[in-house]
């Protein structure tokens, strides 16, 4: 497994710019590829393989950053990192790294690997109607995720929140603990009309936003 070689976009420190750690020091890994191709997709780059590394490199490459900052969480993202093709090569690199956390950002229509592993956390986004994703949401996800250290994501747009408020009640029911983060499609609904949505239905979640975009501009790379 060590030897087994993931395609990578990229790979940098930052801030973690969503839910549920926004603003917390990150060293985002971005796999390369994905199964959707969302209408509103921020990453138009998800395909490009600008680094080919073998899992006990990164593992290697992971240990150096974090000895130099040992703050930093593991930011797993994409593309989508639980591709079959990365899926087992993930699992070996969190169960060799024990002693940090990662964070994986999952696009919701894939199963996540049932895991009990304590620094193995998943965000798991649950794609709109106005993403036009065309593949449904993988409802084991509810629940295989755990409460105490997973969530789900929701990016909204105007047209999708009579949607967003049926998803939310969804979750709860099948998962009531399950924390639910929401966040506006960047520019499409502002941040003071997503909170009055939330407050006017009393929904029970967190208000989340891409604190990246807000500091450095939402079409600059590798911050």
């Amino acid at each position: 497994m060590q030897r087994t070689i993931l395609s990578l976009v990229e790979k940098y420190i930052t801030l973690s710019g969503e839910a549920p750690l926004m603003g917390h020091p990150a060293y985002l890994i971005r796999f390369s590829g994905c199964n959707l191709d969302c209408a509103f997709c921020d990453t138009p780059y998800r395909n490009e393989e600008n680094i080919r590394i073998s899992a006990a490199d990164l593992i290697a490459d992971i240990q150096a950053h974090t000895h130099e900052y040992p703050q930093l969480i593991i930011l797993c993202t994409g593309g989508e990192p639980l591709l079959q093709k990365y899926r087992q090569a993930l699992i070996y690199i969190i169960d060799k790294l024990p002693r940090l956390q990662f964070y994986i950002e999952t696009n919701g229509t894939i199963p996540v690997p049932e895991t009990n592993r304590a620094n193995c956390h998943y965000i798991v986004d649950w794609k709109a109607p106005s993403a036009e994703a065309g593949v449904p949401f993988a409802e084991t996800n509810l629940k295989q995720l755990k409460h105490e250290k997973d969530c789900i994501k929701i990016v909204t747009g105007p047209e999708d929140l009579d949607w967003a408020k049926k998803t939310i009640a969804c979750i709860k029911k099948s998962n009531p603990q399950l924390p639910v983060f929401i966040s506006p499609v960047w520019g499409k609904l502002s941040l003071s009309q997503l909170a009055e949505f939330i407050l006017t239905n009393k929904l029970p979640v967190s208000l989340s936003f891409q604190l990246h975009k807000l500091i450095w501009g939402a079409h600059t790379r590798g911050v």
